[in-house]
């Protein structure tokens, strides 16, 4: 079987987009680790030095539980039996960053911009603006990631099933042979 193939319509085949798709993954992941850590970080100093209200409260909480699934899944797409599993988890943490986004969007951007919420009456634009940015791109990340998850599920599946029509036709014996005898 050729390790480069294409399908009917010219794209690359499952052996070729199974090897860029790992890399991409693993680049993803890690963007998406980072990201998550600096609002981990940068939401953690805000509850330590100033009072929390329910907005910081879930970034942390947001950036903790998606930190803690992403450190063990930054080495899984080096791992040639890895097979995109987490497509559903990368779906769900997009959507509670989006939501985080949002949340830092509201309080960030208007009031005309004099960014005095969350935490109430502090005066640190520069964190704030990194906070959102970053939750920003840990949305982006991890719906990018949620793709190429399902992708690369895609693609092992459909791999499995070529192998398992190859198998099968390589097993039948040709007709009118007669069988092999040990």
């Amino acid at each position: 079987m050729a390790r480069f193939t294409t399908n009917d319509y010219g794209t690359p085949g499952p052996a070729r987009a199974d090897r860029t798709l790992r890399p991409l993954l693993l680049a993803n992941h890690a963007l998406h680790f980072a990201s998550s850590v600096i609002v981990l970080g940068i939401s953690g100093y805000f509850i330590a030095k100033f009072d929390a209200n329910t907005h910081l409260r879930y970034w942390i909480g947001v950036a903790a539980v998606d930190t803690f699934f992403y450190l063990p899944s930054l080495f899984l797409p080096l791992v040639k039996t890895y097979k995109g599993y987490l497509a559903p988890l990368a779906l769900t943490l997009s959507y509670l960053w989006l939501i985080a986004f949002v949340f830092a969007s509201q309080d960030y951007d208007y009031n005309g911009g004099q960014m005095f919420n969350s935490p109430a009456g502090v005066d640190k634009p520069g964190l704030k603006r990194t906070l959102e940015a970053f939750a920003f791109i840990a949305f982006f990340t991890s719906l990018v990631g949620f793709f190429a998850e399902a992708r690369l599920w895609d693609v092992q599946r459909v791999t499995a099933a070529h192998v398992s029509e190859a198998d099968k036709h390589a097993a039948a014996p040709a007709e009118g042979a007669a069988p092999a005898t040990v």
